[in-house]
Parts: structure tokens; C-alpha cells; sequence
């Protein structure tokens, strides 16, 4: 499914204008390679949001059995 396929307040969140936002996070839990991970994406924007910078990190959190 691609995002455009879902709806309601996390998916407008995305496309909200970001007046007076400072930062923004996404955390998503996946089982990928046989472990539970932590994979989060911040969007830090300067004072007056005329530039941004992204950051993503992964964390394995515990191994588990199967793929999901």
C-alpha cells in the first residue's frame, strides 16, 4: 500500500503547514532480520523554518523468531 492509499489525522499530519513547528518525529517499530527494531526520522527546523535538517536512526531492539 502506498501512503496516498490511507487517510485520517496521522497522514494530514504530513501535509500540516509547519508554522511554528520546532521539530517533528516518526517512530516505527518493524521486525526486519529477525530483530524488533526502532527506526525513528527527526525533522528539526531553524527558528523562522526557512531550512531544516533530517535525521534518521536505527536501533535493534531484541531478536526474535521469524520475519515478520
Amino acid at each position: 500500500m502506498s501512503i496516498e492509499e490511507y487517510d485520517g489525522p496521522f497522514v494530514s499530519a504530513f501535509a500540516m503547514e509547519p508554522t511554528g513547528v520546532i521539530k517533528q518525529e516518526l517512530v516505527t517499530y518493524r521486525i526486519k532480520d529477525g530483530y524488533v527494531r526502532k527506526e525513528t526520522t527527526i525533522r528539526s527546523f531553524n527558528l523562522d523554518q526557512t531550512d531544516w535538517h533530517d535525521t534518521t536512526s536505527v536501533e535493534p531492539l531484541v531478536k526474535v523468531d521469524g520475519d515478520g
